[in-house]
């Protein structure tokens, strides 16, 4: 596997993750103790995986 594959398939796994979670329900309508997910994590989550996709797109150029 050459660079150049495992950067379009790292950027493929994190675009995937990525849109999962912006697609995923959130769980505001529940009581707190009910929340499977918090939102806090989840929006840092979304942050982490877009620096992941700029880095990876530095890399490519």
């Amino acid at each position: 596997m050459t660079s150049d594959d495992f950067l379009h398939e790292l950027e493929a796994e994190t675009k995937a993750e990525l849109g999962a979670l912006e697609s995923a329900v959130p769980d505001v309508e529940l009581p707190v103790e009910q929340w499977t997910v918090d939102p806090a994590e989840e929006a840092m989550e979304r942050a982490s995986l877009r620096s992941l996709l700029a880095a990876e797109r530095a890399l490519e150029e």
